[in-house]
């Protein structure tokens, strides 16, 4: 009489899970071995990787869409080291015009940060309280430019503050929306931070021409040298030569398209 025993005797084995499974699991890690060889390329291919000129920060409307940026600032005083704070304040009522004027050709609403912090020490910064030593620094969160207030001479921190307002700008039009594949991708910093050298620039080249190359010649010099704050500052932002390149970019050429740093060879943005 047959019975369960009979039937599983006659019963073709079938293989176990592991055996069933295992040309799968082979298959899917020799992808991501390549995934994770050819990473980068891939990214290329897809127009993902930074410097791809295919990537959505190198193709922005912006840089069709836009023309001269109206770098006029009649509020400013005559004397910009008189009264820094004064400098600093009319600077940022210019900015906002020039970039509301400047995203509306391309169809971008601006609206301006939420707050411009004027701070005589780091620990009154919206963000940024613990990072290493810096003059300005624009937080993404909350829109809010903070500029270090410390020196008598005011046209450093007027570029500083039109460097924040450039990483506002980056932000409202959706640029810095590409990140890098990492958690922090230096080589997505380095164009993010020189292309806000060159908008800065773009947006000084009227008020303050001559200052802006004087600016310019320094940071081309560099401090010759190099201690490890140095040379971290140079990989999130670049060496004192490309920011000085995109500088004279953004100075002779004006607009949002002359300082294109997402669609730039590696080289020209170390």
């Amino acid at each position: 009489m047959g019975g369960p025993r009979d039937w599983e005797a006659y019963e073709p084995r079938r293989p176990g899970m592991i055996r069933r499974m295992l040309p799968m699991l082979l298959a899917f890690a020799v992808i991501l071995g390549g995934l994770a060889y050819l990473g980068g390329d891939l990214r290329e291919l897809l127009g993902t990787a930074p410097g791809s000129p295919r990537s959505a920060a190198a193709t922005h409307r912006l840089y069709e869409e836009t023309g001269p940026i109206d770098a006029r600032c009649g509020t400013l005083p005559r004397n910009l080291d008189a009264d820094a704070r004064t400098s600093l304040k009319a600077l940022a009522g210019c900015l906002d015009r020039m970039w509301a004027d400047t995203l509306a050709k391309a169809g971008i609403d601006y609206a301006p940060p939420e707050e411009v912090r004027l701070i005589a020490a780091p620990e009154a910064a919206a963000c940024g309280i613990d990072d290493y030593d810096w003059a300005g620094i624009y937080c993404p969160d909350s829109r809010v430019v903070n500029v270090l207030v410390e020196d008598e001479r005011a046209f450093p921190m007027m570029f500083t503050l039109a460097h924040e307002y450039a990483h506002h700008v980056q932000e409202v039009s959706g640029i810095a929306d590409q990140r890098g594949s990492e958690a922090f991708d230096e080589a997505w910093s380095r164009r993010l931070e020189l292309q806000a050298d060159c908008l800065a620039a773009a947006t000084l080249r009227i008020a303050t021409p001559r200052r802006l190359e004087s600016l310019r010649g320094f940071a081309g010099r560099g401090s010759g040298v190099e201690d490890g704050t140095e040379a971290g500052y140079r990989q999130s932002h670049g060496s004192g030569a490309s920011s000085a390149e995109w500088m004279r970019r953004g100075q002779e050429g004006g607009t949002v398209a002359s300082c294109n740093t997402w669609g730039a060879p590696a080289e020209r943005v170390s």
